[in-house]
């Protein structure tokens, strides 16, 4: 279990749930999953980069894409980047060269969740947000 407040551990809790359901060959931008679980993209990217190695390799983390899966140069990635990219390219994603940085071209993935009032310490354990209506 992470270290942190309740509200943190529900978060995270939540965030993996749904990057957990990210079909092969989508991505999401990381902006998309924080405007959906109402938290900054950066909230998103920091889970991410510290799971651990376990983790790594059971979420499919490396489909949470910068907007418009736009990455640097490819001289200043780092090696987590390099790695990303080699997974989506495994899953046979087109990584093109574009305006002096990379770029993954891939299906978008719109996750099913909205639940933009929710306070996050007042969740079980566990518990994650409410699935958006399909009225």
């Amino acid at each position: 279990m992470p270290k942190g407040s309740i509200a943190f551990a529900n978060l995270r809790g939540a965030l993996l749930r749904v990057v957990g359901r990210i079909p092969p060959g989508h991505v999401v931008e990381a902006a998309v999953l924080g405007e959906r679980l109402d938290v900054p993209a950066r909230h998103v990217a920091y889970i991410l980069s510290q799971l651990a190695p376990e983790e790594a390799d059971l979420v499919p983390w490396h489909r949470v894409v910068p907007r418009d899966g736009r990455f640097g140069a490819e001289k200043a990635l780092g090696e987590r980047q390099r790695r990303q990219l080699g997974l989506l390219g495994q899953e046979g994603l087109a990584v093109v060269t574009e305006r002096g940085g990379l770029r993954v071209l891939a299906p978008a993935w719109v996750p099913d969740i909205d639940h933009g009032a929710v306070f996050w310490a007042d969740l079980e354990p566990g518990e994650s947000p409410p699935e958006r209506r399909r009225d």
